[in-house]
């Protein structure tokens, strides 16, 4: 019932929230799989971890890519979001344009080139193989993944295979 407007009460008479928690317990990190070491695992077979990989997806989709005949959009995709979030976890942070436009001239998809073929064996199924993607992840030097797009052009157009596939 609420109170009635003609009667003032006093503050020490309105009522007062009292809380229903008790004191914090102490916690360790015990339970299996935890990591309790100085930071995450990375490289070899943990991969490349970063923040918020899979954003490379939503901006590599809406880029047009070079596809080299009997290449698939979803594997090429895969492949410019993968290389795309390795190079930005290398730095701490999530993929960026920059990143996918590097991506793009790292695996070539920039312009039609003979590496077409080539590419397209090796990264075919890709969307649906993870595999492939760790070994073409592997394939690039870690010099290639500092460099930005314009640099990297550069290094195509001198002659220089930026991948190892």
């Amino acid at each position: 019932m609420a109170q009635q407007p003609n009667i003032e009460l006093p503050i020490s008479d309105l009522p007062w929230r009292v809380s229903g928690t008790g004191p914090e317990r102490s916690w360790a990190p015990n339970r299996p799989g935890e990591l309790t070491g100085t930071g995450m695992p990375w490289g070899g077979a943990f991969g490349m971890p970063g923040p918020d990989a899979g954003y490379a997806l939503s901006l590599v989709a809406s880029r047009e890519l070079t596809l080299a005949d009997h290449e698939h959009r979803a594997d090429a995709d895969a492949a410019v979001a993968a290389v795309a979030a390795a190079r930005s976890s290398l730095v701490g942070r999530g993929p960026t344009k920059g990143d996918i436009d590097a991506a793009i001239v790292i695996l070539g998809y920039d312009v039609e080139s003979d590496f077409g073929p080539v590419r397209a064996a090796a990264i075919g199924g890709s969307a649906h193989h993870p595999l492939r993607i760790r070994r073409l992840i592997a394939g690039i030097p870690t010099d290639v993944y500092d460099a930005t797009a314009d640099e990297l052009r550069e290094r195509v157009a001198s002659g220089e295979s930026l991948i190892e596939i």
